[in-house]
């Protein structure tokens, strides 16, 4: 499908990112393969809605605006789902004293909605917008197993190379055989995949068969996990997500 004048303006944002936090009009006509005209009517475009904003003292320099912040902040403190789910994850974070993270899947990235820290306790490449990569981790895993075969093989053929890489799937027949075995465990346990001393456990929120689902995810150093019994904290997952999957049909139910 042929994106509009306005998507076409958006997808210049999507060239920003932790490494890359400023770009300019030379970037953008490179890579999205526009010319300088019109990169610079984009660049307008997305300054004048506070989206972007020029870097003073340079040549042609852009960040992201203030506006993507004042945004950020009314998802975090309106979003029903995040006030539904926030008072269960603050449970768990209280009971099991391990972080707790709440994490959505789209075609690239796995995304962290929120994050529950225990203490003072920083978790390195985690925390709210962060995207990481869906290959690796417990969060993006238990998601993909409960999508359908088409969607599962979809991901597979686009990561095939890094799932190899990792030693988790060497095949796509290999692949779909252990998310079925996920998804019927209902739980995954990644120990040192994204972090090499970090481990997590995931169970997925489901809302709808048509809706992707989320990741509920306990999240605590490798030594901290061969501590604890694997099996409760599962329990106390699900019973988590049963919760704020019930809390959020009950909200929609009253909406609708």
């Amino acid at each position: 499908m042929a994106l509009s004048s306005f998507g076409k303006i958006l997808t210049v944002l999507d060239l920003f990112s932790v490494s890359r936090p400023i770009i300019n009009v030379d970037i953008i006509s490179a890579e999205l393969g526009l010319s300088q005209p019109t990169s610079y009517r984009y660049l307008k475009e997305l300054v004048s809605a506070g989206l972007l904003q020029r870097l003073s003292g340079t040549s042609g320099d852009y960040t992201l605006g203030s506006q993507i912040a004042v945004l950020d902040y009314i998802s975090r403190t309106t979003d029903p789902l995040l006030q539904i789910s926030i008072p269960f994850m603050q449970d768990i974070v209280e009971r099991t004293e391990f972080c707790c993270i709440l994490t959505q899947l789209n075609a690239e990235h796995c995304i962290d909605l929120y994050g529950e820290v225990f203490k003072d306790l920083e978790l390195f490449s985690y925390g709210r917008g962060c995207p990481r990569p869906v290959y690796l981790g417990s969060s993006p895993k238990v998601v993909i197993s409960q999508l359908s075969k088409a969607k599962i093989i979809e991901y597979y053929q686009k990561f095939s190379a890094q799932l190899a890489e990792v030693n988790f799937a060497a095949s796509q027949d290999e692949f779909l055989q252990k998310m079925k075995a996920i998804k019927k465990q209902g739980y995954y346990f990644s120990n040192g995949e994204f972090d090499p001393n970090l481990a997590s456990l995931s169970v997925p929120v489901k809302f709808s068969p048509k809706d992707t689902p989320l990741a509920l995810t306990l999240l605590a150093s490798k030594n901290r996990f061969e501590f604890v019994d694997l099996k409760k904290m599962v329990e106390i997952l699900r019973h988590s997500a049963l919760q704020i999957e019930q809390k959020c049909h009950l909200l929609h139910n009253i909406e609708a």
